[in-house]
């Protein structure tokens, strides 16, 4: 077997690290030449603390153009960092709250975000966008999925809110998903805007190689 790409990962989180274990494990990856492979055959992947800063945006986008940027100052190697965010249906020109979502709920928790939002029932694109900077550029790939919000929390992992939003075509929330004796976490990333995202990435990864800077 080839040796594995290594990806430099900028997060302690360790709902985050659980979450791109069962991926590997799980997902397939299209390769260049039509070909699959299992993801976690190619890539093996390391975290670290970038201590990136995360200015204050509603553009998820344009958050995590400064975050990689900052991630890969501090680390001074390639690396991705990744933000998610719920974005209101009837807000999406807005963004809103998109790069908020965290500090709303961090201020505010589970039922009053969803009550000082007005959120019961009320629909919302759970986005979650990586950005990769390889020491010239920052590239950024976006993963989205469509739900509403719960009308009170529901489930025991307590990761953002993964506990208030239901997925399209499901009746459970993330938190309930993960929480499914047969398949845990493997429910939750075959439909999560975090797989998405990230498979955009290595995608793009497997198509262009090595960064220039570091061949």
């Amino acid at each position: 077997m080839s040796r594995k790409i290594e990806i430099i990962y900028s997060t302690t989180n360790i709902h985050k690290r659980d979450e791109i274990d069962a991926t590997c494990k799980s997902s397939i990856v299209v390769l260049p030449d039509g070909s699959t492979a299992r993801l976690g055959d190619l890539f093996e992947f390391k975290f670290r603390d970038g201590e990136p800063m995360e200015p204050l945006e509603r553009d998820l986008e344009q958050m995590v153009r400064h975050k990689a940027s900052s991630a890969y100052r501090n680390l001074l190697v390639p690396c991705i960092v990744e933000h998610a965010g719920l974005i209101f249906e009837d807000h999406l020109r807005e963004n809103y709250p998109g790069g908020l979502t965290q500090p709303m709920w961090d201020a505010l928790g589970a039922e009053r975000f969803i009550s000082e939002t007005n959120g019961r029932g009320r629909r919302v694109v759970a986005r979650a966008v990586i950005g990769y900077c390889d020491g010239l550029n920052v590239r950024c790939f976006r993963g989205e999925t469509w739900g509403t919000l719960a009308d009170y929390p529901r489930g025991k992992r307590e990761f953002y809110w993964d506990t208030i939003f239901v997925p399209e075509n499901e009746t459970a929330t993330y938190a309930e998903l993960c929480g499914d004796p047969n398949h845990g976490l493997q429910r939750k990333i075959a439909i999560s805007q975090s797989t998405k995202a990230l498979l955009e990435f290595l995608r793009y990864r497997l198509r262009v190689g090595a960064p220039a800077l570091f061949p």
